[in-house]
């Protein structure tokens, strides 16, 4: 199969404004494309078709792209960091950890905004990086990381912060505060806004810039521990980096969609099946293909359940759990 990296970025590019143009015109109400235009060009807060396009329909895409788009990088820098196939924010526990900061925070909040902080996606960082680095210490022994250990601390401390979790939300103080934590648990972008936007478009920028400088050592680390030491890799300093980055990733895309699985398990694989296991444009493919996969995922469930929409959780689980079988069941995946 061909390696050559523009095509298949062109192609994911263009992709990207077909899903959020026809994204743009479904909804409670159908629109056409001149509206869209109309509405994005020439905006007129004043005509109540383009306020529901700005301000409702376009941040919610935006998140769902980010989101996507985080997930999937997140993703890949832990396949890479324990060089598993298996490795995802769910299965290593981030991203229960990240749900349970943010489970705190709606639960026992009076208010989510301090200092003009959306609180949040802190807490769910702050989770996401406890638990990741519980999982990780778990799963390394003599100094060298196990992946069997490794995936079974993940399951095992996953388990332990949702059930953590669930016991918050059994203690919710009111109503108001327990129907704001399920509906949030069950994963969806109506909570999108344009204040929000920046907390996901910083995260995955920033992780995309940075790794822009590491992707060579990045590239090293998947030849294993030993060998890439051998090369004069500093293997601790680079993990701990993979940690904090998608931590932070998953902790803020957790914290302000939901718990949104097997985003971070498929789309390295699909990476790396087009464009090779170290290609110099994987991880901006990476990113704009798990955007473009949870663009369509948020397309179908509102196509499945309008006006409101399917939780897109559900969508990319009906995709995940069987890829996940299938990686299962590949006798060169082992644990």
């Amino acid at each position: 199969m061909s390696r050559r990296v523009g095509p298949w970025l062109l192609a994911s590019l263009l992709l990207t404004i077909l899903l959020l143009i026809v994204g743009l015109r479904v909804g409670s109400f159908e629109t056409d494309y001149a509206i869209i235009w109309r509405a994005l060009s020439h905006y007129d807060p004043t005509d109540p078709v383009q306020l529901v396009l700005v301000q409702l329909r376009l941040p919610r895409l935006l998140l769902a792209l980010l989101a996507g788009a985080g997930l999937a990088f997140s993703g890949y820098l832990m396949q890479a960091m324990v060089n598993n196939a298996l490795a995802d924010p769910y299965l290593l526990g981030t991203a229960s950890g990240a749900s349970l900061g943010a489970i705190l925070c709606f639960a026992f909040l009076d208010t989510l905004v301090l200092g003009g902080f959306y609180l949040p996606p802190l807490a769910a960082l702050a989770g996401a990086l406890l638990t990741t680095i519980v999982v990780v210490t778990l799963g390394t022994q003599q100094g060298q990381l196990r992946p069997a250990q490794l995936l079974l601390a993940g399951v095992a401390v996953g388990a332990l912060t949702a059930a953590i979790g669930s016991l918050v939300t059994f203690l919710a103080a009111t109503d108001a505060k327990l129907s704001t934590v399920i509906f949030w648990a069950m994963g969806s972008f109506e909570r999108a806004g344009w204040n929000l936007l920046p907390y996901p478009a910083v995260a995955v920028g920033g992780a995309l810039l940075l790794f822009t400088f590491l992707q060579k050592d990045l590239n090293v680390l998947l030849l294993g521990e030993e060998r890439a030491q051998a090369l004069g890799l500093n293997v601790t300093r680079l993990r701990w980096i993979l940690i904090l980055t998608a931590s932070g990733l998953t902790g803020c895309i957790v914290a302000l969609c939901g718990p949104i699985g097997f985003v971070g398990l498929m789309i390295p694989h699909l990476t790396r099946w087009l464009l090779g296991v170290t290609g110099r444009a994987n991880l901006l493919f990476c990113a704009l293909l798990g955007g473009n996969f949870m663009l369509a995922c948020d397309l179908l469930a509102r196509l499945l359940y309008p006006p409101a929409g399917l939780p897109v959780g559900l969508i990319t689980a009906l995709f995940g759990v069987p890829f996940f079988v299938y990686l299962l069941r590949k006798k060169r995946v082992a644990l």
